[in-house]
C-alpha cells in the first residue's frame, strides 16, 4: 500500500510530459493505476516530481526504493547517460519506463475475490465502484479541509501587486511569508484559512487591485487506523486529504458482519464523529465529510438492526437499520416503490417470543413504525388482471384492449376502434360475453343491419369484459400457389397468379440446373380452377411432358403453357447424368495425383496406365488401397484415416492439398441429416501384379468415388515386433534374406523364449496381407517373408484357473438326511391311507 500511495502521489504531479513521452500502460503495474482519477495519465511523471527523502521517508519506503526514487530525481546511475543517437525527447521516455519497471515489480496487485454482501452498501467498498483518493501534491482541498502540520500552502497574488510563494504549516502550525510576519493557521478550514491570509496580505500589498489565489499544494501525510470488522484492519498511511469515507475503501469496507451506519472516529480514547454510509450515498452533502487527524481510530462495529425488504421496491435487499428509523426510511432506501406496488397495505413479519408474526403496516403508519432486528418487510404486487376493459380481435380496425364506457353501443364501441371501413365484413360480428357464473355467450350480430338502423336489437349494449371478433374481407381469400420440385436452383411453392406459365415459374425459380440437361418436366395437376365461379375442382392428372433441349431450351408451346392453381412441376433429372468421380493415386507412379474416373466401370490397371505407369522404384507387393465406407446410426460423425494413407499424403504438398479438399467435402456430407454419420477408409487386398499383367484378373477392381491407392518405394528390411525378451515390447528391423519368420527371430531377435507360442507367429505383409504359422503337431512351418513385412511373435495364453471351492460335508449329509426323512414320512403316510380302506 504505502508503494502505491508514493506511485500515486508522484504520477499526478505534472501535467506537462504527457505531449513529449508515450508511456505502455500495459508494462505498468496495475495494482496502482486503478487509483488513478481517470483524467490523469503515468506518462505525466517527471524527475522533478519526486519528493524529498523526507517525505519518502515519512511515506514509509523502504532505503532501496528512496534510491531508486533518488536517482531518477536527480538523473543519477542507469537515468544518467544518454546516448548519443537518442534524442532527449526519447532519453526522457526510456528513464521513465525504467523507473516504473524497477518499482512495480515490489508492487502486490490485490487478487482478492469477495463475498456479494450482505448488507446493501458493502459492496461499494469491494468491486471499486469508488476510486481511493490517493493524491497528496497539486490536490485541491475542499472548503472544510482543516490545516495541519506538513501541509504546504501556495499562495499567488497577481494584479496590481505580486506574490508567489510556497510555504510549509510547521510543527506549531505557522506559516511564515516573506516580508510578513507567522502566520497561525493550523486546524482552520481552508475557507478560513484563505480569508486570513487575504486579510493578513492587505497590511502590505494592495489587495483591493489585485488576486489571490489560495491552494493546497502537498497534503501531509497520516498515519490512521481502521479497525472492527473490515476485510484488511491495521494501520494506514493516506494523504489526510482522504475523508474517513475514502479511508474505509483502504481497508476494502466493512466484511459481512460490519455496520455501514454507524461507524465510529475515535480520537485520544474519545468518540469524536461517525459515519453513515446511507447518508453519505442518498444526501451527499460536503458538510458531512468527516477528515481524520494523525493517529485516529476508524472503527467499524458489527451491525445490529438487519432488516429484509423484498417485493414490489426497485431495490429489494438486506439493509441496516438505525435505532428510530421506519418502514419509510427503508423502503426509500430500497428505491421506492415500484409501479405495480400495492401501497395501501405493508406486511411486516417480526421475530416475537420465539415465533414469527405478521402485522399489517397501513401507508399512514409506514413513517411511524419503528423498525427491531430481524424484521422482514413485503411489499405485496397489485393483480395483473385487467378490469374496467372491453376487446377488440381480428384483422380489421385497431385491434386492442379498450376502457369499457357504461351505456355505450356496439356501433359506438367499433367506431371508436375503427372497425368500420370497406373491408370490414358486414356479414357477421362476433361477440363473446362474460357471464355472472363466470361461462360464456357466444353471441352473433348482423353489422348491415346495426349500421343501416343504429336502433337495430343487434346493436346490443356492451358489457365489461367483452370481446369483439369483427372479421376482413381479405380474411376469406383464398392464397393459390404452384410447386416446383427437382433439378432447379430454388424449389418450393410460388405464388399464384392468372396468366402465369411454365417459363414464368421456373425463372422464379432460379432455371433448371445442369443435371435436367436432356431430360423432362412433368406438370401434373391436382385441381381445376373455374375463374368465373371462382370454383375449384379436384383432378389428378399429367397434363404435360416436356422434353429439355440442348442449353436447357424449351418448345415455344412449353413456354406459352398456362398453369392452374396448385399445379406441381416435376424438373427430372437426365438418367445418364452422371457427378464427377474421382479417386486418388499416390506413390511410385510417374504422375501421382487426384484422377477423375472417364467411365463407370473403370479398373485399377487403366488408371495406372493414364498415370504413366510405375515408377522403378515401386514395390508391387506392398500396394494398398482404402476405401471409403459409409455408417449408418454411428454415435461419432469423424472421419477415420489409417497411418499408411496419412503417410503418403503428408509426404506430398499436391496430395496434402487434394485431400483437404475431399475431406471438406466428406464433412459436408457427414452434416446433411438425409446422408451418411460417419466415415471410415478400409484396407481392400489385391495384387496389383496381376492386375496390370491380365484387364480380366479378379486383382483388377472397379474404382469407386473416393478410393485411394498408395504405391510404396522398394522396401528391403523385415520388422521384428511381438513378446520377445530382448526387444521387451519394440521392435527391431533386419534385412531381407529371402527366409522363413523363424530364420529372423533367431538370428536377429535372440531367438524364441519359453513363453512364445511358435505356431502363434504370423507375418503381415506390406500389403496387409498376414500369414500364421502351419502347426504340424511334431513341428511348425513358420510363413513366407517378403521384403517389408512385420513378424509378430505372441506369448502362449494362460488359462486363470480358479480354485475348487472346499466342500462342506456337513452341509451335504443334512441335505440327504432332510430329503430320506421327507420320502419315508410320505411313504408311511401312503401305507396308512391304504390300510384304513
Amino acid at each position: 500500500m504505502k508503494k502505491i500511495i508514493f506511485l500515486s502521489i508522484s504520477i499526478l504531479l505534472s501535467f506537462h510530459l504527457k505531449s513529449q513521452i508515450d508511456i505502455d500502460k500495459s508494462k505498468i503495474n496495475t495494482a496502482y493505476l486503478k487509483f488513478l482519477p481517470s483524467n490523469s495519465d503515468p506518462s505525466d511523471l517527471k524527475p522533478s516530481d519526486i519528493p524529498s527523502e523526507q517525505v519518502l521517508k515519512q511515506m514509509g519506503l523502504s532505503e532501496n526504493e528512496i534510491s531508486e526514487a533518488m536517482d531518477f530525481k536527480y538523473s543519477k546511475g542507469k537515468y544518467s547517460k544518454q546516448p548519443q543517437d537518442t534524442s532527449a525527447q526519447a532519453f526522457a521516455s526510456d528513464n521513465l519506463s525504467n523507473f516504473y519497471l524497477s518499482l512495480g515489480d515490489t508492487l502486490a496487485v490485490d487478487t482478492v475475490s469477495y463475498p456479494e454482501a450482505k448488507i446493501y452498501g458493502q459492496n461499494i467498498f469491494r468491486n471499486n465502484q469508488l476510486s481511493f483518493y490517493q493524491k497528496a501534491l497539486d490536490a485541491k482541498a475542499p472548503e472544510n479541509y482543516r490545516v495541519g502540520s506538513g501541509d504546504e500552502i501556495s499562495i499567488a497574488v497577481w494584479g496590481f501587486s505580486e506574490f508567489s510563494e510556497t510555504l510549509q504549516v510547521d510543527d506549531r502550525g505557522y506559516i511564515t511569508p516573506s516580508s510578513y510576519g507567522r502566520i497561525y493557521v493550523k486546524g482552520l478550514t481552508f475557507k478560513k484559512m484563505r480569508s486570513l491570509i487575504k486579510s493578513k496580505f492587505s497590511v502590505f500589498l494592495d489587495m483591493q487591485n489585485s488576486e489571490i489565489d489560495v491552494t493546497l499544494a502537498y497534503s501531509r501525510v497520516i498515519t490512521i487506523n481502521i479497525v472492527g470488522e473490515v476485510y484488511n484492519p491495521g494501520s494506514y498511511t493516506i494523504p489526510a486529504i482522504n475523508t474517513a469515507f475514502n479511508a474505509l475503501i483502504a481497508a476494502n469496507g466493512p466484511n459481512q458482519l460490519g455496520s455501514v451506519r454507524n461507524i465510529y472516529i475515535k480520537r485520544n480514547g474519545f468518540t469524536v464523529d461517525s459515519l453513515d454510509v446511507y447518508k453519505f450515498l442518498f444526501d451527499p452533502k460536503n458538510s458531512q465529510d468527516i477528515y481524520m487527524q494523525d493517529g485516529d481510530y476508524l472503527f467499524v462495529p458489527p451491525a445490529k438492526n438487519i432488516v429484509e425488504i423484498s417485493g414490489a421496491v426497485n431495490r429489494p435487499y438486506t439493509y441496516e437499520a438505525k435505532s428510530n428509523e421506519s418502514v419509510s426510511d427503508i423502503i426509500t432506501y430500497a428505491g421506492g416503490y415500484s409501479t405495480n406496488a400495492f401501497r395501501d397495505i405493508i406486511t411486516l413479519k417480526r421475530i416475537e417470543y420465539n415465533s414469527i408474526k405478521v402485522n399489517d403496516v397501513h401507508q399512514d403508519h409506514s413513517s411511524t413504525t419503528i423498525l427491531q432486528n430481524g424484521d422482514q418487510i413485503v411489499v405485496n404486487s397489485i393483480s395483473n388482471k385487467l378490469s374496467n376493459v372491453v376487446s377488440v380481435r381480428g384483422g380489421i380496425g385497431v385491434a386492442g384492449d379498450y376502457e369499457f364506457l357504461k351505456g355505450e353501443k356496439l356501433l359506438s364501441f367499433l367506431k371508436r376502434s375503427k372497425c368500420i371501413s370497406d373491408k370490414t365484413f358486414m356479414q357477421k360480428v362476433y361477440i363473446i360475453r362474460l357471464n355472472a357464473d363466470r361461462t360464456k355467450t357466444h353471441i352473433s350480430v348482423n353489422l348491415n343491419d346495426v349500421i343501416n338502423n343504429p336502433n337495430h336489437e343487434d346493436n346490443v349494449w356492451m358489457q365489461e369484459f367483452d370481446v369483439v371478433r369483427v372479421l376482413s374481407s381479405d380474411d376469406f381469400d383464398d392464397e393459390f400457389t404452384v410447386s416446383v420440385f427437382g433439378e432447379v436452383r430454388s424449389p418450393g411453392d410460388f405464388e399464384y397468379g392468372e396468366g402465369m406459365t411454365l417459363q414464368d415459374v421456373l425463372i422464379q425459380s432460379k432455371g433448371i440446373t445442369k443435371k435436367a440437361e436432356g431430360s423432362r418436366i412433368e406438370v401434373s395437376r391436382i385441381m381445376d380452377y373455374d375463374l368465373s365461379a371462382d370454383i375449384v375442382k379436384p383432378r389428378r392428372t399429367i397434363i404435360k411432358n416436356i422434353f429439355i433441349g440442348e442449353n436447357f431450351m424449351l418448345n415455344t408451346e412449353a413456354q406459352e403453357l398456362l398453369l392452374q392453381p396448385f399445379d406441381q412441376i416435376f424438373v427430372r433429372e437426365n438418367p445418364n447424368y452422371e457427378e464427377p468421380v474421382n479417386i486418388i493415386l499416390s506413390g511410385e507412379v510417374k504422375y501421382p495425383g487426384k484422377y477423375s474416373l472417364i467411365s463407370k466401370n473403370e479398373k485399377i490397371a487403366s488408371v495406372i496406365q493414364r498415370a504413366g505407369g510405375l515408377t522403378d522404384e515401386a514395390y508391387v507387393d506392398g500396394v494398398k488401397m482404402f476405401r471409403e465406407f459409409h455408417s449408418l446410426y454411428s454415435n461419432s460423425n469423424e472421419i477415420n484415416i489409417p497411418d499408411v494413407l496419412l503417410d503418403s499424403i503428408t509426404n506430398n504438398l499436391e496430395l496434402s492439398n487434394l485431400y483437404n479438399l475431399e475431406l471438406l467435402k466428406r464433412e459436408r456430407l457427414l452434416n446433411d441429416e438425409l446422408k451418411y454419420d460417419s466415415l471410415t477408409y478400409d484396407v481392400v487386398y489385391f495384387n496389383l501384379q496381376k492386375a496390370i499383367s491380365k484387364q480380366k484378373s479378379k486383382h483388377n477392381l472397379v474404382l469407386f468415388d473416393g478410393d485411394s491407392i498408395v504405391i510404396p518405394k522398394i522396401l528391403d528390411v523385415v520388422q521384428i515386433t511381438g513378446d520377445l525378451q530382448n526387444i521387451n515390447g519394440s521392435s527391431i528391423s533386419a534385412p531381407f534374406f529371402g527366409k522363413r519368420a523363424n530364420y529372423y527371430v533367431r538370428n536377429f531377435a535372440g531367438g524364441f523364449s519359453d513363453e512364445n507360442k511358435k505356431s502363434r507367429t504370423v507375418v503381415i505383409h506390406a500389403n496387409g496381407v498376414t500369414k500364421k504359422s502351419i502347426n504340424y503337431g511334431l513341428f511348425t512351418i513358420s510363413p513366407k517373408v517378403k521384403p517389408g513385412s512385420k513378424i509378430k511373435v505372441v506369448n502362449v495364453v494362460k488359462k486363470n484357473r480358479s480354485k475348487k471351492e472346499e466342500i462342506d460335508y456337513n452341509k451335504h449329509i443334512e441335505s440327504v438326511i432332510i430329503k430320506i426323512t421327507a420320502v419315508m414320512s410320505l411313504y408311511l403316510l401312503i401305507e396308512r391311507v391304504n390300510g384304513s380302506f
